[in-house]
């Protein structure tokens, strides 16, 4: 591949380009991570089994085991989901991240509710339930950060294979048919990149002009503003002189 066609390909990777519509990212982990997982705590979350307000949890067979088994499943039904959204190109890479970051998060603070509301230390159970939260964001963030970045280079990889099969396909090689599929697969997706690419840099040329614009405005009123106190300010001293000779 020449240095050309590697610049042209790392110019569709920008980071802007790289990641999932955020009102996309925020709609998908609400209904179909957070959400599923505040039913989960309130139907059979042992932290809703109180005197006040009985829920399933005591009609659970094994119920530690059997909540903490459902919390870790609806992580791998979450990723599927999410895996079906990304095959779809509905979202991206950086969607994974997310979705085992706020699974695992939610995930540690139910089951370790589990033990931790049989603990008799009144507000510092929060705390607690606090500190486990994070701490399973934590590792939730790393995973999925690991997670991405294997996915993403995958797909570098394929990109970069399906580039060398365009070569040979301009210079007249003979490329199978199933390649040449994929060939065809890939161009679109090229020139589809490329699109995006332009139309980033010409929002970005816009919201440049927007925002010079707007600070030449800003400088032309402060100077107005500065010239009007002037201005007022000679009117009182005319006014003040005035009114001395009489």
């Amino acid at each position: 591949m020449t240095n050309t066609k590697k610049i042209d390909w790392n110019k569709t990777r920008e980071f802007d380009l790289e990641r999932t519509n955020i009102w996309i990212s925020f709609s998908f982990e609400i209904l179909f991570v957070v959400l599923p997982y505040v039913i989960i705590w309130i139907l059979i979350g042992s932290t809703w089994n109180t005197a006040k307000y009985h829920n399933f949890y005591n009609d659970l067979p094994l119920k530690e085991f059997l909540l903490t088994i459902i919390c870790i499943g609806y992580i791998l039904i979450s990723l599927g989901i999410n895996f079906i959204t990304y095959l779809l190109k509905w979202q991206k890479e950086d969607s994974f991240t997310f979705t085992i970051a706020i699974g695992l998060c939610l995930t540690g603070f139910i089951c370790n509710s589990i033990w931790i509301d049989k603990l008799s230390i009144g507000w510092f159970a929060i705390f607690l339930k606090i500190i486990f939260l994070v701490i399973f964001a934590l590792i939730g963030i790393f995973i999925g950060t690991l997670g991405t970045m294997l996915i993403r280079n995958l797909r570098f990889k394929i990109e970069e294979e399906d580039q060398l099969l365009l070569e040979a396909y301009k210079n007249c090689k003979k490329i199978p048919l199933i390649k040449r599929i994929r060939l065809e697969r890939a161009e679109k997706y090229k020139l589809k990149k490329v699109q995006e690419v332009e139309e980033l840099n010409k929002f970005k040329e816009e919201l440049n002009e927007k925002i010079a614009l707007e600070l030449k405005n800003k400088k032309e009123d402060e100077l107005l503003n500065k010239k009007s106190i002037k201005l007022n300010q000679k009117e009182e001293k005319k006014h003040q002189k005035k009114n001395n000779k009489k």
